[in-house]
This record gives structure tokens, C-alpha cells and sequence, in this order.
């Protein structure tokens, strides 16, 4: 599953956006989609404009909902919850909405973890699942039909991201060494292959809109940082050079930006930020206590 380690603070000159929850809609293009810690509650999924303003809040339930993803037509949203049951980490699976957050529907039925989910352009959901006892990648069609298990190694796989062409899934797996590393395998589970092979961990990655570029998290220079690299794993490059915690990228349409999470304003919480693929022009989006796991929206 997603997950963050590492903290740190910094105080830094960002564009303040206004963040009262507003009840507009969520259709339209060019949005971010992510989930929050409300204030005395779970998580919930949450939508933002890129450009910025009052995010909407799209799921009201007691249990945790989380780590988001747009489908290819920006129309559904998979995310994982575990509502069902007695809502415990084991009883999460993969749930999709339409993008207002109405017709929620259960995708997968595990006995274990089922979360963390990726869309495909051609309308497969891949996603992490601990069904088997050790969390590995499956994928399933968006309409719930022909699951299957892609990954199947002793050690972790997990944060599936779709190629555009859907013919590719990077990965992050700790399989060889035990640290966590980036990987890509054929859309079939084949033909596995290392991206990034460091002391640190690297992990989380979101390939690129027009298939040139994937960005990671890594642990690398002693710090949590995003990363870029071309799809073959050459030219690996620091995006983010901050003391705090930068971590979750996700890129825009246009694979010119890249939203992430950081708590660079105050340590311990957890906000959006968008900046150019370059590292450069970072603002501020969301200013919410733990604002997590950002999705924008291509297709």
C-alpha cells in the first residue's frame, strides 16, 4: 500500500489556497483527486481543481476511504475502503463511485487487503492485495470480471501504475534485496524488469502521460524526495531538494507538472503541492491536516 516514512519541517514563501469544502461538482477535466483526514473523522476522497480553490468532498462514511484514482473517461473513481465488515486494515477492498461521488459499488471480494487501486486507459484496475499472505499486484476489469494475480514473489509488490498504452505495470518490489526498489513488468505479470537499484528505498511510481517518464519516490540522499526517470530506468533525476518530506507524485495531462505530498509547512501534516517536472514553480494547493495520495486526471 502507499505509504510514507520520514519527517520534516520547513517553513516556505507558497501561494495559500483557500480550502473550505465546497459542494460543486466534480465533473470536468484538469481535476486532482486525493483523500483527507477530516478533522475527528476517517479518511474521505476528496476532489480539487489543479488551478486551485475549495476542494469537494465526494464519500461521508464512518469507515476509512482512500488512495483514489480516476478512471480513463474522468467520469468513475476506484478507491479502496474498508466499509464492509468490521472495518479493519484486513477487511479493505477496491470500491468505484462516479466521479460526484454517487453509486458507490464493490469491486473485489477478498478475505485480505484488497487497496491501493491503478486505472488503466483501456479500463483495467490494477491493485495491491494481501489475499494470498504476502501483498502482491492483481488486476481486474473495471466491470469486475477476469481477475487475476500478476505478481508472485516472497516480498513485497505493491503500487501498481499503468503504462499509458496499458501494455506495462510499474511497481515498486522489495524482491531482491529487501529494499524496496522500482520495477516494471508486461501487463500479464512477464517480463519483470529493475528500474532503480539504490541503498535507499524508491518506490510509488506514476508513469507519464505521454509514456516518456516515470516519478518515484527515494530515500537515496537520506531524505524522502520525488524522482524522475525515463521508462528504462537511465537518467535518473532529483525533482524536489527540500529538508522536509516529499513523497506520491502524480503527474498532470500535459507531463509538464507534478502534484505531491509534503508537510514542508508544518511538520507531521501532510499537503498537496504542484511543481513544474523540473522542481521548479512549487505552490501550494490543498492546506488540509493530512491531505494524501493525489491523482490527476489524464485520459
Amino acid at each position: 500500500m502507499r505509504s510514507i516514512i520520514g519527517l520534516g519541517l520547513a517553513v516556505v514563501g507558497a501561494s495559500l489556497v483557500a480550502v473550505g469544502v465546497s459542494s460543486a461538482t466534480a465533473a470536468g477535466t484538469d481535476k486532482i483527486v486525493y483523500h483527507a483526514k477530516l478533522p475527528g473523522r476517517n479518511n474521505e476522497i476528496m476532489v480539487v481543481s489543479a488551478a486551485g480553490g475549495a476542494p469537494t468532498r465526494l464519500t461521508r462514511n464512518k469507515a476509512s476511504d482512500s488512495n483514489p484514482t480516476w478512471s480513463s473517461d474522468r467520469k468513475a473513481i476506484a478507491f479502496e475502503s474498508n466499509r464492509r465488515g468490521k472495518r479493519r486494515y484486513e477487511d479493505s477492498d477496491v470500491y468505484v463511485m462516479n466521479a460526484d461521488g454517487t453509486r458507490v459499488r464493490e469491486l473485489t471480494f477478498s478475505n485480505g487487503f484488497d487497496g491501493d487501486p491503478a486505472w488503466s486507459l483501456d479500463d483495467r484496475i490494477a491493485f495491491e492485495s494481501e489475499r494470498t499472505g504476502n501483498s502482491e499486484v492483481w488486476a481486474i476489469d473495471a466491470n469486475g470480471a477476469n481477475e487475476r494475480q500478476l505478481t508472485d514473489s516472497p516480498a513485497f509488490d505493491g503500487d501498481p501504475a499503468w503504462s499509458p498504452n496499458g501494455e506495462q505495470v510499474a511497481f515498486t518490489s522489495a524482491r531482491d534485496n529487501g529494499d524496496r526498489e522500482v520495477y516494471v513488468m508486461n501487463a500479464d505479470g512477464t517480463g519483470v524488469t529493475r528500474l532503480t537499484n539504490t541503498p535507499g528505498f524508491d518506490e510509488n511510481p506514476s508513469w507519464s502521460p505521454n509514456g516518456r517518464r516515470i516519478a518515484f519516490e527515494s530515500m537515496r540522499d537520506g531524505n524522502l524526495e520525488i524522482y524522475v526517470m525515463n521508462t528504462d530506468g537511465s537518467h535518473q533525476t532529483r525533482v524536489t531538494n527540500h529538508p522536509s518530506l516529499d513523497a506520491l507524485p502524480s503527474w498532470s495531462q500535459d507531463s509538464k507538472r507534478i502534484v505531491f505530498v509534503s508537510d514542508r509547512v508544518r511538520k507531521g501534516q501532510r499537503r498537496l503541492f504542484v511543481a513544474n517536472a523540473n522542481g521548479s514553480g512549487v505552490r501550494m494547493l490543498s492546506r488540509g491536516a493530512f491531505d494524501m495520495s493525489p491523482d490527476w486526471a489524464w485520459g
